[in-house]
Parts: C-alpha cells; structure tokens; sequence
C-alpha cells in the first residue's frame, strides 16, 4: 500500500515516470522512490554483482516490452540511429500499447499513485503518452541528469563503449526526454545532488506536485538507505568538461542548461533549448547515413565477435577432446605393451611344452627324469 498520498483536489491515477540517460543514477532514484513508499510492481529485475547490486528497480514485463520493441524495428538501447518516421503508427507498435495497457491495468490499477523506470522510455515516449491517456493517468517526470564524462566512463567500464558513441548516445536520449516531456509536469535534477541531499530534496520534489510522503516530517533528513556516494564510481568536474575539447559543443551547452534548471528547481530556457535542438537535428540530417554505416559495421564486427567466440570455444572443446584421445592412446599402448609382454611369455610358456612332449614321445618319462635330474 502506498505511504504517498495524491492531496490534489482532483484524485486521479497518478505516474512518476523516471527518465534518464544509462548510467546516470536512474537506478538510484527509483530505489529512493520506491524506499519513501511509491508502488513500483512486483515484477522488479534484480541487481547484479558490479552492477547495481542494490537493484534496477526496472519493470522486467515492461522492459521486455521495450526491449522488443527496438529489435522489431533493428535497434537497441545503444544504438544512435532514429527509429522509423512512421514506427509511431505501426501495428507492432499498437500491440505493443496493448500489452503495456494489460500489465499496467493488472499491476498498478489499484493504486493511486505508482512509478516506472527504464532509461529506454527517453526515447519512447511517443508509445506512452496514448498508454497514459487511453488509461487516464496524469504522468510526472523525474528528469535525471549526469555529466557526460561521467556517463561515458561508467559505459566504458561496462560496456567497452567508446567516448564519443557514448557521449552522442547521452545528448541523444536527454534531448528526447526534454522534447517528449515539454507541456507536462516535471522536475531536472542532478545525480550529484540526489546523492547528496536524498530524502529532502525528493520530498520538496513530491509536495510540489502535491504528494505528501506519509510518516515522514517536515524536517526529515537523510539521503536514504539505498543512496551512498559509493554509487558514484565516475567522478569528473565541471570545470574539467568545460574544457574538455572532446566533447562536442552541444553535448557541454544541453548539459548546463539541464544543470542550471536542476539547480533553480525551475524549467528550462526555451530559447536556449530550441537552439540547441535545432542544431542537434540538422547535425542528425547530415550524420544520419554515416551512423546508419556505423551501425551496420559495428553490428558485423558484433557478428564477426560472436563468430571468433563461438570458434574460439570449439576449437578449445576440440583441443580438449584431442588431449582426451591422446591421453586414451597413451593408455592403450601401455595396455598393448603389458598384452604383448604376456603374449611372448605365454610362447616362451608354449615353447617349453612343446619341447616337453617331444622328449616324452622319444624318451619317455624315464628320459625326462633323467633330464630333470642332470
């Protein structure tokens, strides 16, 4: 049951909907979310050791969903190309609303107020939106923002992804959650402040939108259980990306003004932002074929990587087999050595005998004797 409660004066079915770039403290928001009592499901993805031990705190129907999703139409979560003009209207899209409908009606449609996170929903906003209207739910954004630096090194070290793939993948999924998002409700902030002040900074957050935390007081401190600067692995200073000549211009201006509207609580400059978006989409015109070419080489490198993986493992199977037949050989032949040693004492053994009955038929048992006796 929720320890939230919707105080608006008009109650209605009620989303915080988490978005953020991968790597960009999601994961700790959500958990955060979910410790001052939102509903997130029961169906949560476990963590993995290395990896948000603590918890994805991701909806594992609804990512698969997703997940689906992009493959249908050749993509990935990492992948820079957009999706098909018309993927939006498409059947595999609509079945995909369908399904999303059916998990949420039976997961989430006896409460009031509930939250869902995936980093994919930046760029999948277009699905949802019908999902939230067909549904009658009022969505709220938590915006989550992180240096792009940052961001790339924790790809890297996951990932192995280059900086520039990465940093093209940040601008990429933040500027469609700023552009998806426009109109509605909702809050930027920080994962350098989420780590630092938790608990208050969410309560302000959710008594904004009218959400009273339950149990908790006015003067509640804390970051909360799950949060700890720990979680920040990547750490790189502003003024150490401002004067970084590898990331791209629009990479730097999209990261202050998310930062600057962060920090002021307030939205963003739209002047500012449609400035940047402009640039962004007509660097997209020209760069859209040659990523289209990156995707298509990186993808048979992936192949030609599974390939080499899947014959390295054969070949290693095989030369375990051929140790195996080796080490049978060596066993044979000593067993053919013991048979042949037997075999020449059992003739050495005939030998005798043979000889034994010749002197028995031409001297007898009196010539044996004599024999033995000599």
């Amino acid at each position: 049951m929720n320890n939230l409660q919707n105080t608006s004066a008009t109650p209605r079915h009620t989303a915080v909907i988490v978005l953020g770039m991968h790597r960009s403290g999601t994961s700790a928001l959500a958990g955060l979310l979910h410790e001052l009592g939102i509903e997130m499901g029961q169906s949560l993805m476990s963590g993995r050791v290395d990896e948000n031990e603590k918890g994805f705190w991701e909806h594992e129907k609804i990512v698969s969903i997703h997940e689906r999703l992009l493959a249908h139409f050749g993509s990935g979560w990492s992948d820079t190309r957009p999706l098909p003009q018309d993927w939006v209207t498409q059947d595999f899209t609509r079945q995909c609303q369908d399904e999303i409908c059916h998990v949420l009606k039976k997961d989430f449609g006896s409460q009031s107020l509930w939250a869902l996170k995936d980093p994919r929903m930046c760029r999948l906003m277009s699905l949802w939106m019908p999902v939230f209207d067909r549904l009658g739910i009022e969505p709220l954004f938590l915006c989550i923002v992180r240096n792009p630096l940052e961001v790339a090194a924790s790809l890297q070290r996951r990932d192995s992804m280059a900086n520039d793939h990465a940093l093209l993948l940040w601008l990429q999924y933040n500027l469609a959650a700023v552009e998806s998002t426009a109109g509605c409700r909702r809050r930027f902030l920080t994962f350098a402040r989420l780590l630092e002040q938790g608990v208050p900074l969410l309560n302000d957050i959710l008594r904004g939108w009218s959400l009273l935390p339950a149990g908790l007081s006015e003067d509640s401190a804390g970051t909360g259980t799950l949060l700890s600067k720990d979680l920040r692995h990547h750490v790189v200073s502003d003024r150490a990306m401002g004067s970084d000549d590898t990331v791209p211009g629009e990479v730097n201006r999209l990261y202050r003004l998310l930062f600057n509207a962060a920090a002021s609580g307030t939205e963003v400059d739209v002047g500012e932002w449609q400035t940047i978006r402009d640039s962004c989409l007509e660097s997209a015109r020209l760069l859209n074929p040659w990523l289209g070419l990156s995707e298509a080489l990186r993808q048979d490198l992936a192949s030609r990587n599974t390939r080499y993986e899947e014959l390295r493992l054969e070949s290693e199977k095989l030369a375990l087999g051929l140790q195996h037949a080796e080490a049978l050989v060596k066993e044979r032949e000593v067993h053919v050595q013991v048979l042949e040693k037997a075999l020449q004492e059992a003739q050495a053994r005939k030998g005798l005998i043979r000889r034994g009955w010749q002197i028995l038929r031409r001297e007898g048992v009196a010539g044996i004797r004599q024999r033995l006796g000599s």
